[in-house]
């Protein structure tokens, strides 16, 4: 399976899964069935309701949602499209910023290039980072969100009934950074000990009671209790 690695906010390298070619296509052949839907039922329901329609209504209702659906899509759910997220895959930057209306722009400028000839899927096989030439362009890739562990055995916990937080303020943490924690203890990457330094440097400032635990034991701690005390 393809990786790639991004630098996040808190200068840590994650090792992120590249979505598989197959997650992709088959996100593109769901969304292609969302929009062959709505343009099957409009087309239905004039009939049905004997309504004419002016060429300019029909590009507005069916030329539109086709031309502009993956920008928009990817715009407002977070870099996914219905596709992508019935294949829990999103568009990333590699960077570890959040992808902007810039990027996805270009990457939907170039999607009508990626699809001559199967361009995009030639260079999403040779590229190694699950980039097309919009996603090149951008600087953004394609990654899967499946966790390759549970999250259990990433934190080494077990039932949190009658838990008793070590960090009664660990609700505090976002789920963004939550996350984060939870992608670097279930990393199995060579730069997993530094990459746990570095995050728990960072989050001894905000809970110093921490400070004297090890790094990984300080993490664990912290993320199991964010999610026992965000769960009840």
């Amino acid at each position: 399976m393809e990786t790639v690695r991004i630098e996040t906010a808190h200068n840590v390298a994650l090792t992120v899964q590249v979505a598989t070619i197959v997650d992709r296509g088959l996100a593109v052949v769901i969304d292609w069935l969302v929009l062959a839907g709505w343009t099957v039922g409009w087309i239905v329901l004039a009939n049905e309701a004997g309504l004419h329609f002016p060429d300019w209504v029909w590009v507005i209702l069916i030329g539109v949602p086709w031309t502009f659906y993956h920008l928009l899509s990817e715009l407002l759910m977070d870099g996914q499209s219905l596709g992508k997220r019935a294949r829990n895959i999103k568009v990333a930057r590699l960077d570890g910023g959040q992808p902007g209306i810039g990027h996805f722009l270009l990457r939907w400028t170039l999607r009508l290039v990626d699809s001559l000839f199967f361009v995009g899927a030639l260079v999403i096989l040779l590229n190694g980072k699950g980039q097309r030439l919009g996603d090149i362009a951008a600087g953004t890739s394609v990654v899967s969100l499946r966790r390759r562990v549970k999250l259990s055995d990433a934190l080494g916990i077990g039932a949190q009934e009658g838990r008793d937080p070590v960090f009664p303020d660990a609700a505090r943490l976002t789920d963004a950074q939550a996350r984060l924690i939870r992608e670097v203890l279930a990393d199995r990457s060579g730069a997993r000990q530094a990459a746990l330094r570095k995050l728990a440097d960072h989050f001894a400032k905000l809970f110093p009671k921490g400070q004297g635990m090890g790094p990984e034991a300080f993490l664990q701690t912290l993320v199991a209790d964010h999610a026992f005390l965000t769960s009840r």
